[in-house]
């Protein structure tokens, strides 16, 4: 069996091995697409194909024509590879909880496009100047967004877009996206809704910021008229949803794409011609919410009737808190940074340790839930305990830590930032907090690239990286420092308000994070001892 429309002939095969096949002509299907191009995708990654795809897909099974164009804005080969290949199918397993699977062919796409190809971005902004285009959403990861570095400034990509000619083609996500909204606006101004569905705070008004940063650079150097700046700044005109999304999908694992191998596919290796090991099939847990702000500019896709809550902005905000500053990805951060130091395989495996379980319990339970906002979508007790008693524990879902520690400089504001800033709002007291300081503190202790057995690893990739390791270079296993080296060494990195949404020593968190960290870094095991003593 192979992944594509001919290989879509051999029916029977596919349903013997168990396979969900479209019932709709995917040959048919993307001609039309391409014909008549109504939505757009920027970032096709693993959530993007196993779930927003598939909410296509179930839209044109239904009738409904919203076939989607994905942009993959990097790499190629991410285009070329998991999706290219396989005709921009991808086939979606779902791991239960219980070890049983279900395989669906899911066809929701219509075309690919990487415009860094020069014929690829011709076609993309013909497509953007299309009236009947209505809606682009994305999946670029937190910074993807991003138009400034730590200190505030302008970023060079972000620089050279606004110094360049608006109508180029641009490297920088967000200029690209401006340059596209400006085509538009030239070829007649039809309304467009920009919706993100990446996994932070009010995603929608990052994006809006970040493409509002390009188009009034763009003013400022005289190269736009402030017509098109007044039709980006009008939400009846260009609408930016807050949304939020939540379905655990990790890297494709080898065990899986052996069993495919087993059941017959030809097609299902795992390929990694970069960092990120691509694949044609995406591994995916059972649960998964999307909650958008009912706020769009022209016309949508009816959501509502496939699986996607369209709520006010207030019901957004609270689910929004609950699962991406408290009760979910809080934690996932948590087992991610103590995970890579101890050397953990999987997230499951982490659920199955007594501290680190402990450890997440007591984040989520006793530190986070106290100023979670009921969203009124699921009750925020039932949320956290399906996530610790099913999802993280899933052990048919492996995921690794490393995966999850990617780009933390850029999680830890939203995700830890936003309780700090709850706690303080409401007069709560931040020095009953142990588990909290001792994540910060575990992070400090991850950018030395030693793992709690003395030997190094290689820490996530992450825009700061570099950066913050200096501060900790010059501190070895072992090494014993007073209280001012302690401080002088992490001093820069806990006042950042832009890593901590505030800064630390405004709090009594940076004062814990101080006296936890000469006790991971005593010697070889003092991550386990550390996590012991204070869990204890």
């Amino acid at each position: 069996m192979k992944l594509s429309i001919d290989g879509l002939a051999a029916k029977q095969e596919f349903l013997a091995a168990g396979v969900t096949l479209p019932s709709f002509d995917v040959a048919q299907m993307q001609e039309s697409g391409r014909n008549t191009p109504r939505w757009i995708h920027i970032g096709p990654g693993n959530i993007f194909r196993v779930f927003i795809a598939r909410i296509a897909h179930d839209l044109i099974t239904a009738g409904h024509s919203w076939p989607i164009t994905a942009v993959v804005p990097l790499d190629p080969s991410e285009l070329d590879i998991q999706l290219a290949e396989h005709d921009m199918m991808t086939l979606g397993v779902t791991l239960h909880e219980d070890g049983h699977r279900h395989l669906e062919i899911i066809a929701g796409m219509s075309e690919g496009l990487a415009p860094r190809r020069a014929e690829d971005c011709a076609r993309l902004v013909e497509i953007a100047r299309q009236s009947q285009v209505s809606l682009m959403s994305f999946t670029i990861t937190e910074k993807g967004y991003a138009t400034r570095d730590s200190a505030g400034r302008l970023l060079p990509t972000v620089t050279e877009a606004i110094a360049s000619n608006p109508r180029d083609y641009h490297v920088h996500s967000m200029a690209l996206v401006a340059s596209l909204l400006l085509h538009r606006f030239e070829a007649g101004a039809a309304p467009i809704t920009l919706m993100s569905c990446d996994n932070f705070s009010h995603n929608g008004d990052k994006l809006r910021e970040s493409v509002l940063t390009i188009v009034d650079g763009w003013l400022e150097a005289g190269s736009i008229p402030a017509q098109f700046v007044a039709w980006v700044k009008d939400p009846t005109c260009v609408a930016f949803p807050i949304s939020v999304i939540d379905k655990i999908t990790p890297r494709p694992n080898a065990q899986i794409a052996e069993e495919l191998v087993a059941l017959g596919f030809e097609d299902m290796a795992i390929h990694t011609p970069q960092q990120t090991p691509l694949a044609g099939f995406v591994n995916s847990e059972p649960t998964e919410y999307l909650i958008v702000e009912d706020s769009f500019a022209g016309e949508r896709p009816p959501f509502e009737n496939f699986g996607v809550k369209l709520a006010s902005r207030e019901v957004c905000d609270n689910f929004e808190h609950m699962k991406v500053t408290t009760c979910l990805n809080p934690l996932h951060t948590a087992l991610a940074v103590a995970g890579c130091l101890l050397r953990m395989p999987t997230i499951d495996a982490e659920m199955r340790d007594p501290e680190l379980s402990a450890f997440v319990e007591r984040l989520g339970w006793k530190e986070s839930l106290p100023v979670v906002v009921d969203p009124g979508i699921v009750a925020p007790e039932d949320f956290l305990r399906e996530v610790l008693e099913v999802r993280f524990p899933n052990r048919y879902l492996p995921d690794d830590p490393a995966r999850i520690a990617m780009d933390t400089s850029q999680k830890l504001p939203i995700r830890f930032g936003e309780t700090i800033k709850a706690y303080l709002a409401r007069g709560l007291d931040l020095s009953s907090l142990t588990a909290m300081p001792l994540v910060f503190a575990l992070w400090c202790r991850y950018l030395m690239g030693v793992a709690d057995d003395g030997r190094e690893f290689t820490p996530s990739p992450d825009p700061l990286l570099s950066e913050l390791q200096v501060h900790v270079a010059h501190i070895s296993l072992g090494q014993e420092l007073s209280p001012n080296e302690v401080h002088t060494a992490l001093a820069p990195i806990l006042s950042n308000p832009t890593i901590f949404a505030v800064d630390l020593y405004q709090t009594p968190l940076a004062a814990k994070v101080e006296a936890l960290f000469p006790k991971l870094i005593a010697g070889s095991g003092a991550v386990r001892n550390t996590l012991k003593e204070v869990l204890s």
